[in-house]
């Protein structure tokens, strides 16, 4: 490729990635780019449900990671929950309880629509590649609906309080299950 061309190559991929055309997915430090259209993204398969918001995947070359579902947060499961985090929850065993029932459908309704399952991961740049514990931060894709947008629809999950594009629809259904009980948010009556 003559030298010019290469330099209108780099140009242009420049010019996509700032305007958001292009995404790079690092698996980690050492593991070599993988370049996808925040359209398309990349296909994993599930393989292990963590809970309703964490999944463990392995990618087509091989390497596995843990993906946080972006933007969400179900009930705990493996640890207490703190009503304080879901909004009109109360601060009693009964609020308690009926969290700790939901984490419990948040994680199977995951394993039931994503357990060994081939899903696609869409990553946001306004969120950032990675998350706490150095878990991947990504959209997952299922049948080609947002499973973290279904899980807000049902009330199994809470809006998590971050920056991502889809903060203001996800905050739009998380109000509209908390309106309507559904869910986690029965837990408030």
């Amino acid at each position: 490729m003559p030298r010019r061309d290469r330099w209108l190559l780099v140009a242009l991929c420049c010019l996509a990635v700032s305007a958001g055309c292009l995404s790079v997915s690092v698996g980690s430090d050492t593991d070599a780019a993988t370049t996808a259209t925040p359209q398309s993204g990349t296909t994993v398969r599930v393989t292990d449900v963590v809970d309703g918001d964490t999944v463990d995947v392995r990618f087509p070359d091989g390497r596995a990671d843990t993906v946080r579902l972006l933007g969400v947060d179900t009930p705990e499961v493996h640890v207490e929950n703190d009503p304080a985090e879901f909004e009109g929850i109360p601060d009693t065993e009964a609020g308690r309880s009926c969290l700790r029932r939901y984490g419990e459908r948040a994680s199977g309704f995951a394993v039931e629509r994503l357990a060994d399952r081939r899903v696609t991961l869409r990553f946001d740049a306004a969120a950032g590649r990675r998350g706490g514990y150095d878990r991947l931060l990504a959209y997952v894709v299922v049948d080609d609906r947002s499973f973290n947008a279904a899980l807000l629809e049902r009330g199994y999950a809470r809006l998590y309080d971050s920056s991502f594009r889809e903060r203001d629809r996800y905050a739009t259904l998380e109000h509209e299950a908390r309106e309507t009980g559904r869910g986690v948010w029965s837990c408030a009556s």
